[in-house]
């Protein structure tokens, strides 16, 4: 199969860098987190898209964040790896998505009445998740391997429940609880957990943990687009 050529149109919003890629008119409008420092990372994820759903029509707006740690990080919470603590910011990009990263795709694309889906991997997977249960923007979540080892996440996951009717997508590589640092070690059982308490959340239409082989590093554009296949079946 030929693979469909890439355009990418970059345009900034209140600061921060989006590459908006459309495929076709009509279907979900994908937000998806993504890792700054990385070159490539939309043509990658672009490419395993159209080789899992090349006949689905979508919009996909990638929005790089410009500090992964404290952008991404619902709350403070000590470094586990490295020096580099999590200074959660999370909750202003949220509102920057809420106040100006949708209202300017809904309003230049005109898909207000679209599907709006919101996917990250590692801790932009934990975000989108986080999102989920923060506002009642997102019908479908793809976490995939969420920082679910995240300090008190635990707590939070328990205490809470999704703002709207929602399908969430999990996923973990088989080697990533396989760690010897303790707490991402822990990364396993609360996504177990997680799923289970998805799947008892009353707004959740559509649940799934997929397991994927390897460690946290293992083909994430592939991890991210069976997410969003998975999100696109029986809907579209």
């Amino acid at each position: 199969m030929k693979m469909k050529k890439i355009n990418v149109t970059e345009t900034i919003v209140a600061d921060i860098q989006l590459h908006i890629v459309q495929n076709g008119s009509g279907g979900p409008v994908i937000f998806w987190g993504m890792y700054p420092h990385q070159g490539g990372e939309v043509e990658h994820f672009w490419e395993a898209l159209m080789e899992l759903a090349p006949e689905q029509n979508f919009l996909l707006v990638a929005f790089q964040v410009e500090d992964w740690n404290r952008d991404f990080s619902s709350w403070e919470a000590p470094a586990v790896f490295g020096t580099e603590a999590f200074a959660g910011q999370g909750a202003r990009t949220l509102k920057w998505l809420l106040e100006e990263g949708v209202p300017y795709i809904d309003r230049t694309y005109n898909v207000k009445e679209q599907e709006h889906w919101l996917a990250g991997y590692s801790l932009a997977g934990l975000f989108a998740l986080w999102s989920a249960y923060e506002c009642d923007t997102f019908s479908g979540i793809a976490c995939c391997s969420g920082s679910l080892w995240f300090k008190d996440w635990d707590i939070y996951m328990r205490e809470h429940t999704l703002k709207r009717k929602c399908s969430v997508y999990l996923s973990l590589g088989g080697k990533e609880e396989k760690t010897k640092n303790a707490v991402m070690a822990t990364v396993g059982d609360r996504t177990r957990e997680q799923e289970k308490l998805l799947l008892e959340d009353p707004f959740a239409e559509r649940v799934v943990l997929e397991w994927n082989p390897g460690g946290h590093f293992a083909d994430s554009g592939k991890r991210l687009a069976k997410g969003i296949k998975w999100l696109m079946e029986k809907r579209y």
